[in-house]
């Protein structure tokens, strides 16, 4: 006979002691956080070399500027359906 105590397939539900133990390392496996600076070194040294101006992009700016085939016309037709297709924010109801 089951009694109303007892629960058929009821998991035990560990206490919040025992939860806490479990998680804890033993102190010869707990390592210190750290934080290494080298890769942001660096990226800063890289950033450093870079500079501000390069020739090369203004030069391929300034000629995509006076072609009249860009951006092509597949690129703009896009971009106009997208912008039919969205939703004017002014509409919706706050």
């Amino acid at each position: 006979m089951i009694t109303p105590s007892h629960q058929i397939g009821a998991t035990p539900i560990p206490s919040a002691d025992s939860r806490r133990v479990r998680a804890e390392r033993p102190d010869s496996a707990r390592t210190e956080d750290t934080l290494s600076t080298d890769s942001a070194v660096g990226l800063q040294n890289a950033l450093a070399a870079t500079p501000e101006i390069r020739p090369e992009v203004i030069a391929r700016a300034e000629k995509l500027a006076v072609d009249l085939n860009y951006p092509p016309r597949e690129i703009i037709d896009r971009i106009a359906n997208l912008i039919a297709l969205s939703r004017d924010p002014s509409d919706e109801v706050e």
